[in-house]
């Protein structure tokens, strides 16, 4: 997965009790997007399915939780690599985003990062 980001959301969406970054290459018509979720709120039931952790979410609707093996993020590129399941399901290794974002939105996404991966932290992670 490549493409570049123009639009970037981070934040609680209430409604479906998840905190969100959100990437996109358009603003108003995206053709390409990264979804990285994280719920707010984990019940048992979550934990059993092993869903009490963060999700990856495509444009093409392929989701998967988990499965982040390297999170780096430099000013003008992300870079996530994947395990061997989160790669199947999400069919790609590798997801490689160039950041067309101005400074506050890069910061935004800094934080952003931080708070989805805080309880499962990538084998790598990296915030230049």
């Amino acid at each position: 997965m490549d493409f570049s980001v123009r639009a970037c959301f981070v934040g609680e969406l209430e409604d479906a009790e998840t905190f969100a970054v959100v990437l996109r290459d358009h603003l108003n018509e995206p053709q390409e997007w990264l979804e990285i979720q994280r719920p707010l709120f984990a019940d048992q039931q979550d934990k059993q399915l092993g869903m009490d952790t963060y999700c990856l979410t495509r444009s093409s609707g392929a989701t998967h939780y988990g499965g982040v093996s390297v999170c780096i993020l430099e000013r003008n590129i992300l870079t996530l690599h994947l395990n061997d399941d989160a790669a199947a399901a999400l069919v790609t290794s590798q997801v490689l985003l160039r950041l067309d974002l101005a400074d506050v939105a890069f910061a935004e996404l800094q934080k952003g990062l931080i708070t989805i991966f805080a309880q499962r932290l990538p084998d790598s992670f990296s915030i230049a």
